[in-house]
């Protein structure tokens, strides 16, 4: 009986295998498609397995022999990227050439840029506009900001007296005249001193001093009788001192000007006197019912200044400085945009493009590896092998250009989407993940394993190939 059900499982074994031998010969003699030879030789497969075969009364597995995983395999840097512009523009100037070692950030190519500058300037002008009338709203109104509506309130309050007793264009004269007074005290305190103006203001005071001397010599003749006070002596000395106190205040005015608070009172004297008069001028055309109406405005005018800003005014414009703040932001952006760094420590293996040159948006132009380490990466371990093999398995690696040379490794990684053998796979490209269902059955589905090397070898270049070991595997 055992012997009767052995002979059927190996016969059954026979069977399968030449299932899978009849459609591969069919599809080399032309006989039928390849697909339909993978359909075949994978569904004879699927009916025994290879590896064992069961008895199913007593089972005793028929053993396949180990077999020894290989697979061909690419040398390629621990890290490498190719870099692109993500804005359209015109290439001003390339830093760097093939071969040169670079550093993080280090500038490799320059696009023109006077467009994204402008708008940064505009940007920052925008934030800076934002940012003073938040100020202005948080600080309130200056004290003469207050005095010129107080002024303002004053005066639309005397216009209006004045209209209701008809005695308005009266003071529409006498406020130009006083208009006119202010603005003549200002340019005398502004003007500056006349030569001849200053020679005569010295004479003053020498003449001054002459008088002060005299009476002095008077005065100390008599200074000690008990009635100094009264005496014509006492008085002249009093009179001599100030006549010489004022000839040296006007002489002193004149060589250095008058003093900044001077000038600024004379110059909001003129303001007032302006206002006074504009407001007298503008209630002349008025009935008494709207110029009554100019004073409340007047009055509201000066309330919102003294109470300050809403809390609401003062939101809107924190707003407008956080706009402000992001359009600015944006800008930069646009300006760094211009500019290609390195994003790591590298060689620059290649450059696409020269000064004047024309870019486009994600079209490589300079290509970066790390060059300081190597990792080698399988083009195509099947499926059927790449399940034995694990992440940290040790490896030996052998050159095609380099005989002698051996190297120790171990699996990294192993990438977790398998690819179609016959899109000829690159080593770094991304995985082919879609193929129609008659061509994936005809093709091998491969996956890359990232091998790291136990030692270097500074004889090793990108792109040499290799061939991995990994060992045998039941």
């Amino acid at each position: 009986m055992k012997a009767r059900m052995n002979a059927r499982w190996l016969f059954l074994l026979i069977i399968a295998v030449a299932a899978a031998g009849i459609g591969t010969l069919g599809h080399q003699l032309g006989l039928w498609p390849e697909a339909l030879t993978r359909v075949l030789a994978a569904t004879s497969l699927q009916t025994v397995p290879l590896q064992t075969v069961v008895d199913a009364e007593n089972p005793q597995p028929i053993a396949v022999p180990p077999r020894r995983v290989r697979a061909e395999a690419s040398v390629v840097p621990v890290r490498s990227v190719d870099l692109s512009m993500p804005i359209e523009g015109t290439v001003q100037e390339v830093f760097v050439e093939e071969g040169d070692a670079v550093t993080e950030g280090q500038l490799l190519v320059k696009l023109k840029d006077s467009r994204q500058r402008v708008l940064v300037m505009q940007a920052e002008a925008a934030l800076n506009r934002a940012r003073a009338a938040l100020a202005l709203l948080e600080a309130g109104p200056s004290a003469e900001e207050i005095a010129e509506l107080e002024a303002m309130l004053a005066a639309a309050q005397a216009a209006y007296d004045k209209l209701a007793q008809g005695q308005l264009p009266g003071a529409i004269a006498e406020a130009e005249a006083a208009l006119a007074q202010a603005q003549a005290d200002y340019r005398l305190l502004t003007r500056g001193a006349d030569p001849l103006e200053i020679i005569e203001a010295t004479a003053r005071l020498e003449l001054a001093q002459a008088q002060l001397d005299q009476a002095r010599s008077a005065y100390n003749r008599v200074r000690n009788r008990p009635d100094v006070g009264m005496l014509p002596e006492s008085v002249a000395m009093q009179q001599a001192t100030a006549a010489y106190n004022a000839a040296k205040a006007r002489l002193d005015f004149l060589q250095s000007g008058a003093p900044p608070e001077q000038i600024a009172s004379a110059a909001a004297a003129v303001r007032r006197a302006q206002i006074h008069l504009d407001v007298l001028r503008q209630m002349e055309p008025l009935e008494l019912a709207e110029a009554e109406a100019l004073v409340r405005q007047a009055q509201a005018a000066l309330d919102k200044a003294k109470a300050g800003a809403r809390p609401e005014e003062i939101a809107v414009a924190q707003g407008d400085v956080e706009i402000a703040v992001a359009q600015l932001q944006e800008a930069l952006v646009a300006l760094s945009e211009t500019e290609l760094r390195a994003p790591f420590d590298g060689v620059v293996t290649a450059v696409a493009v020269e000064n004047g040159a024309q870019v486009t948006p994600g079209l490589p132009i300079v290509q970066l590896a790390d060059l300081s380490a190597w990792r080698i990466e399988t083009l195509g371990l099947t499926e059927l092998d790449v399940v034995g093999i694990s992440p940290g398995d040790r490896v030996e690696i052998a050159f095609d250009a380099l005989p002698s040379l051996r190297l120790k490794g171990r699996v990294l990684r192993i990438r977790p989407v398998g690819e179609i053998s016959s899109a000829s796979p690159v080593a770094g490209a991304l995985p082919q993940r879609t193929l129609p269902l008659a061509e994936q059955i005809a093709s091998d589905i491969v996956y890359r394993v990232v091998i790291e090397p136990e030692t270097h070898d500074s004889r090793l270049l990108w792109n040499m190939t290799a061939v991995v070991d990994f060992g045998t595997r039941e």
